[in-house]
């Protein structure tokens, strides 16, 4: 596992982001175990959004779903659903109660192309910043600044 740099901010556990992201990250884990342990054999399914998803073309599962998929994979190497597939309205209706993210709210917070870099650990999540000038507001009610020397002690006493 890799640290973040300096600067790091923490998002507020008590902020509805934090509330929302964590919340998502558990509903996505409910999916993955679901849909693993009804469709198929491994753990070839990806998915970016609740629109776009598929097996990887490595997967054991590519082969069962093969006419099902696009025929050329994308540049991660997964073979997307087809749109008319039977199984792109199943796996779509399911992944609808995880929601896509605010791509923006990132944005919003610490500013345009501010944040590096990202880390959840033991229920806390922290951010790397690029430049603390660029946040526009400093007293944000959603992030409060970490001491570097706080996070890297609290990195190696939850390290596994």
């Amino acid at each position: 596992m890799e640290t973040l740099n300096s600067p790091v901010y923490e998002v507020r556990q008590d902020s509805e982001w934090y509330k929302n992201h964590m919340e998502r990250k558990r509903l996505i884990k409910d999916f993955f175990r679901n849909v693993n342990s009804t469709y198929f054999k491994d753990s070839g399914f990806s998915f970016y959004h609740s629109t776009c998803f598929g097996i990887q073309g490595y997967s054991a599962d590519y082969e069962t779903y093969k006419s099902e998929l696009l025929k050329n994979p994308n540049k991660d190497g997964v073979h997307l659903f087809k749109k008319k597939s039977k199984y792109f309205n199943i796996f779509r209706e399911m992944l609808e109660p995880i929601g896509d993210p605010n791509p923006f709210k990132i944005h919003d917070v610490f500013g345009l192309n501010n944040a590096k870099a990202s880390q959840t650990l033991k229920g806390r999540w922290f951010f790397e910043v690029g430049n603390e000038n660029l946040i526009k507001d400093k007293e944000h009610k959603e992030i409060t600044p970490i001491d570097y020397k706080e996070y890297l002690t609290f990195v190696m006493e939850n390290l596994d």
